[in-house]
């Protein structure tokens, strides 16, 4: 059975009129009215929603030729003094937010706009990576220049990290600055007891002081990652080494025993408060999608909150083909910020998850090509993936070949299981990425997180 949903846009204006506490909320999710508020071509690149609270946005512009980067944010009229607060600060440091009233009739109805160094939360560590930071990462930076001059912003999630393509000579740097601290997945030891135990990574460039102000670096590597591969003997030969490199990342001892890392997937208080802050956001999104959503969080804290038959083991914490680096016959993995003691299954899970929700785009989504009885459509696009009873597509099944061979063991149910957990905790990543058929995938990626718990 196919739950109906309406049109992004239909579902976007019902979703206004819910949440009247954010009267500038419509401005901020069409690209055409903020473009107009701001008097310039923007486009939402991404969005943090807290239902009646607060929307903040990320967007992109072009300017002198090149992509910059900006945040616009929203609040209740009852604490708009917040907004005016910070408009204050920022500005008495020389920072450029500024405050617009878009609805002329409504003066209490504000909207914040600033550039990436105004951004709230990463300003402190901006500033550091300014003034200390790129020096400490062998970059040079001319005295008095504004951060972004010269680099080119790769991504942007306000409030929570910026990533920078920079230059060191002839080399490319990568630059992560966080709100955050770096977390023990992130510093030296722990990287280097990874990479005596085999697990191909990147050198990092980053001291602990860079570190203890949320910088990571590296330099530039290989051709792109397995995930924006095509299915070319090259890329089936990565997929496999990448479960090769799994394995080893798996197999690395007294890591966890020594409790340097959180614990991933095994406290049940963690899982059931992900589980219920993901249903609830769904519930707040698309109330017709409630009762699927709700269903959802029942069984898989019934499945995954059950004694599991593998022991823990070293995840990474958030696998997908995006964090494997391609460059000729060699893998690197990176991100390990979310790095803890988990099951096997869990990060095999959740690489098979990210490639299922890749392939709506290629046009197999259920939520776009199921028929209303339940039939299948007649014809599959040449070159697209059909997915099977398992978790996954072409590049997971090799993934887990290479793990295999490797020495890795896993319970397909299991995987299977960790999968539907990521599609059900993505859901909503197609409404914070701003796709234009986000209702529809929502719907896709919860209809196919049921299917593999069935």
């Amino acid at each position: 059975m196919i739950t109906l949903v309406p049109g992004s846009p239909q579902a976007e204006h019902a979703l206004a009129r819910r949440d009247a506490a954010l009267p500038g909320l419509p401005w901020l999710l069409d690209n055409g009215r903020l473009s107009e508020l701001l008097g310039e071509t923007v486009r939402v690149t991404r969005v943090r929603y807290k239902p009646g609270t607060s929307l903040l946005v990320s967007f992109r512009r072009r300017r002198n030729g090149s992509f910059d980067y900006g945040w616009a944010m929203t609040r209740t009229p009852a604490s708009s003094g917040k907004l005016l607060e910070r408009e204050h600060t920022v500005r008495s440091h020389g920072g450029d937010m500024s405050i617009l009233r878009p609805d002329p009739s409504d003066p209490e109805t504000l909207v914040a706009v600033g550039g990436v160094e105004d951004d709230w939360a990463l300003h402190r560590n901006l500033t550091w990576l300014r003034k200390k930071g790129l020096e400490r990462l062998g970059l040079h930076h001319r005295p008095g220049a504004a951060l972004l001059a010269g680099s080119t912003v790769l991504r942007y999630k306000p409030e929570r990290r910026l990533v920078l393509l920079s230059h060191r000579a002839s080399t490319a740097v990568v630059i992560k600055a966080a709100a955050k601290p770096a977390g023990p997945g992130q510093q030296s030891q722990f990287l280097n007891r990874l990479r005596h135990h085999g697990v191909p990574l990147l050198p990092q460039l980053a001291d602990a002081e860079c570190l203890a102000h949320g910088i990571t670096a590296s330099t530039a590597w290989g051709t792109g990652d397995l995930a924006a591969r095509d299915n070319s003997t090259g890329t089936r030969a990565a997929a496999y080494t990448a479960g090769q490199a799994l394995a080893a990342l798996h197999c690395v001892p007294d890591v966890v025993e020594a409790g340097r890392l959180p614990t991933a997937g095994n406290r049940p208080e963690d899982l059931a408060a992900q589980l219920k802050a993901s249903r609830a956001m769904v519930s707040a999104l698309l109330p017709e999608l409630e009762p699927l959503a709700r269903d959802l969080e029942t069984r898989l804290t019934a499945l995954l909150l059950a004694r599991p038959r593998t022991a823990p083991v070293l995840v990474h914490g958030d696998f997908s083909a995006d964090q494997v680096l391609v460059g000729d016959s060699e893998v690197r993995l990176i991100d390990f910020d979310r790095a803890a003691s988990g099951l096997a299954e869990a990060d095999l899970g959740s690489f098979a998850a990210a490639e299922e929700a890749l392939l709506p785009a290629a046009g197999a989504s259920p939520s776009r090509e199921a028929l209303p009885d339940g039939g299948a459509p007649a014809s599959t696009p040449a070159g697209v993936p059909v997915r099977g009873d398992s978790a996954g597509g072409p590049k997971t099944a090799l993934l887990a070949e290479g793990y295999l061979d490797a020495g890795g063991r896993f319970s397909q149910a299991a995987v299977d299981a960790w999968a539907a957990y990521r599609l059900f905790n993505s859901s909503v990543d197609p409404f914070r990425d701003r796709s234009p058929e986000w209702a529809a995938d929502m719907s896709w990626h919860l209809a196919r997180a049921k299917e593999l718990i069935q």
